[in-house]
């Protein structure tokens, strides 16, 4: 036996047919794959019914590539797929009702509320998004990531840590989530690790090699051959590895034998344990990362844990008050407990763009933000001591500078040569693009120096994944579609059409030269004006083109199923006709401070109109406030604070939100009080997660009025 878990072929295509769910939009799934059965499985060969030809084709001719790869994987041997039209599933007479219900008692008891004797329990779930962002990331997706992961960071890097987690993802969804009895082997492909870790099948295949830092956690069993059963030839087996659960890191398991050893385990093995499981992990490792030695890329990889730490100290194993002492203090050195959840959308979308040192990054920042239900405090600003440096000894980065080049200049430079090569200005260019990526997750807000000279920073985090650019564009077009098609009277056809498009429109619209062709068979039965409209939709999209049409599905179906409420796009109409503006401007269109002091007291005013030159470190103070739900009178803090520190503004992303043209703030105040967050990082940095009512605050201080002239 090679030790792969074995599928009964009817709990074969039961998982494939779990997959087909996850995989396909669900209109296409409930018509075309719900409805199906396993008539039989001979030779290989599984039989799958249909209720009727039509649909019998339509399985054929777009699903039989795809479901016989995944029952290869599933049950480890060669098969093929042949689909029949029955009239009605097998599986009514007294052995299969029988069946059917012994497997409703392993999901389902009996006991349950509502469950009636010897019936399955069947639920139909589905998951209405909170918002219109929320939609198209579905933050419910997620990964858990160790936190004692990130103690491997310097020894391995992001990559290896990423790819670890791709194969514990894939090995969780291979097996469904199910327990599994004997062996946890499962069939995995290697495009959906690659897709995971977000690098290539060739990459994949490079950081397998012997000699690469993912030994660590990956073991290779050695492989035997089989006879294909078609061609009757011998070929060798599939490649099979094994997946090493929580390693410890060498310098932790130095500096824990250090620490036993220290207190006698040798001698008196309970004593030893007991007083390393009383006390906190960071009086026996060094926090927050055990830089590796010199001499690591050359040590042979090898499984530490502190079980085997301990017995290795103890010279016998373990068993007893030993044993569990061992455990316990394993659940403490490696934190079981605690994860990181790391989205599906940031990892399918966000890992490729940033690369996975800058993904890495914000996940070891946001690692260290944290919401405290007793007190409501949420903590996004986190302190980094040592610089540039620290950070990338942290990461496992050689060169501190790269670091640097992702957060921009934070203090003024002097200018750089006009005269460059296109070389420089192409990555000049590329990491001004990055900057920008990672902004919209990541600002610097403060900096401080310490008696010798080292640099900490104060780094403010978001902590929920913004769109990537494109799928902005794509929101915005969609945005744009449903409030056209409802203007034109063609809204509930719009939503018709999205509900009938069956799945073979993912494989149908790609990029290539026959793109527009492909779209207009997409709305050959859609009536002149939603075709015009659709027209115009399409027209905006660019890349990608698959991910582009999915993402707009996604979106409209949050229109659709959110349509018993009122589609915001009456309010951006209104706004449009309104042409809200501020009225607390000069004739230039710059901020006018005495308009803004207007409903001050008559002292306070006179004192800030003397000393202060313009209006910016007011308009800062008064942003910064509003950020703050703490604050409730902004104003008044704007006020006070440059009554005692005249013409010194709030700093950081309030004083660049303040430098804007009065315009351009108001143009971000329209859109966080419509759709969604807009996409200038500072803003998002202050106001993402602020309730609109505060928002509207803001616009109230700055005397943001509908239908005004300047």
């Amino acid at each position: 036996m090679d030790g792969i878990t074995r599928y009964s072929p009817k709990q074969a295509w039961e998982s494939a047919v779990s997959y087909l769910a996850l995989e396909m939009a669900r209109g296409s799934f409930d018509t075309r794959v719900s409805t199906t059965c396993l008539v039989e499985y001979k030779d290989g060969t599984f039989v799958i019914g249909a209720p009727n030809a039509e649909n019998r084709d339509w399985l054929e001719s777009r699903l039989t590539s795809t479901v016989e790869r995944f029952l290869v994987g599933v049950m480890a041997r060669e098969v093929s797929v042949r689909f029949v039209v029955v009239e009605s599933k097998p599986g009514d007479d007294e052995e299969d009702e029988a069946s059917d219900s012994s497997l409703a008692w392993d999901v389902a008891p009996t006991n349950l509320p509502g469950a009636m004797d010897n019936d399955p329990v069947v639920t139909d779930l589905d998951v209405q998004a909170a918002s219109l962002r929320n939609s198209v990331i579905e933050p419910w997706r997620v990964v858990r990531l160790p936190v004692y992961t990130l103690r491997w960071l310097p020894y391995v890097g992001a990559q290896t840590i990423f790819l670890v987690l791709a194969l514990w993802q894939e090995h969780y969804l291979a097996s469904f989530g199910k327990e599994k009895k004997g062996n946890n082997r499962v069939a995995i492909r290697a495009e959906r690790i690659c897709q995971w870790a977000g690098i290539s099948r060739a990459q994949f295949f490079r950081l397998l090699q012997s000699d690469h830092a993912l030994k660590w956690f990956v073991r290779k069993i050695e492989t035997a051959h089989e006879v294909d059963k078609k061609s009757g030839k011998v070929k060798k087996s599939s490649n099979k590895y094994e997946l090493l659960e929580n390693p410890l890191t060498p310098g932790d398991a130095e500096d824990l034998k250090a620490y036993l050893t220290s207190h006698g385990i040798k001698e008196n093995p309970e004593p030893a344990l007991l007083a390393a499981v009383n006390i906190s992990p960071d009086e026996i490792l060094q926090f927050p990362v055990r830089q590796p030695p010199l001499d690591f890329p050359k040590m042979t990889p090898t499984h530490l844990t502190v079980t085997k730490v301990v017995q290795d100290l103890i010279g016998h194993r373990l068993h007893g008050d030993c044993l569990n002492l061992a455990e316990q203090l394993s659940e403490r050195i490696t934190a079981q407990g605690e994860f990181i959840l790391v989205s599906w959308y940031f990892l399918k979308n966000w890992l490729p763009i940033l690369g996975p040192d800058a993904a890495m990054f914000i996940l070891v920042l946001r690692n260290l933000c944290y919401f405290n239900d007793e007190t409501g405090e949420l903590r996004d600003e986190v302190w980094i001591d040592g610089g540039y440096a620290a950070i990338a000894a942290r990461l496992g980065i050689n060169n501190a500078r790269l670091v640097s080049q992702w957060l921009g200049a934070f203090f003024e430079r002097k200018k750089t040569k006009e005269d460059l090569s296109a070389r420089t200005r192409a990555e000049f260019h590329r990491r001004k693009v990055l900057q920008e990526q990672i902004g919209l997750f990541v600002q610097r807000v403060d900096h401080r120096i310490n008696a010798n000279g080292n640099f900490s920073w104060k780094f403010k985090i978001q902590r929920a994944d913004p769109l990537v650019p494109l799928q902005r564009v794509v929101m915005q077009a969609a945005i744009d579609l449903v409030i056209a098609a409802e203007n034109r009277d063609v809204l509930n056809e719009l939503f018709n059409w999205q509900g009938q498009l069956a799945n073979d429109c993912f494989e149908t619209v790609n990029t290539g030269s026959l793109v527009d062709l492909r779209l207009s068979c997409l709305t050959v039965n859609c009536s002149a004006t939603l075709r015009e409209l659709m027209d115009g939709c399409f027209a905006t999209f660019d890349g990608d083109f698959k991910d582009c049409f999915e993402t707009l599905l996604k979106i409209l179906k949050y229109f659709k199923d959110s349509q018993n409420d009122k589609i915001p796009a009456n309010s951006q109409d209104s706004a449009a006709k309104n042409n809200p503006v501020v009225a607390a401007v000069d004739a230039q269109g710059n901020w006018s401070l005495e308009k803004l002091l207007a409903r001050a007291d008559v002292k306070n005013r006179s004192t800030l109109l003397s000393s202060e030159t313009n209006a910016l470190p007011f308009v800062s103070w008064i942003i910064y406030g509003v950020s703050q739900p703490s604050i409730q009178n902004p104003y008044s803090l704007a006020i006070a604070s440059l009554k005692n520190n005249p013409r010194v503004s709030a700093g950081g992303a309030s004083e660049r939100l303040a430098a804007l043209p009065p315009s351009k703030l108001l143009q971000l105040i329209v859109e966080a009080q419509q759709l969604f967050p807009p996409s200038e990082p500072n803003w998002r940095m202050l106001f993402a997660s602020l309730p609109k009512e505060r928002i509207q605050l803001l616009a109230d201080i700055l005397d943001l009025q509908p239908g005004q002239e300047c």
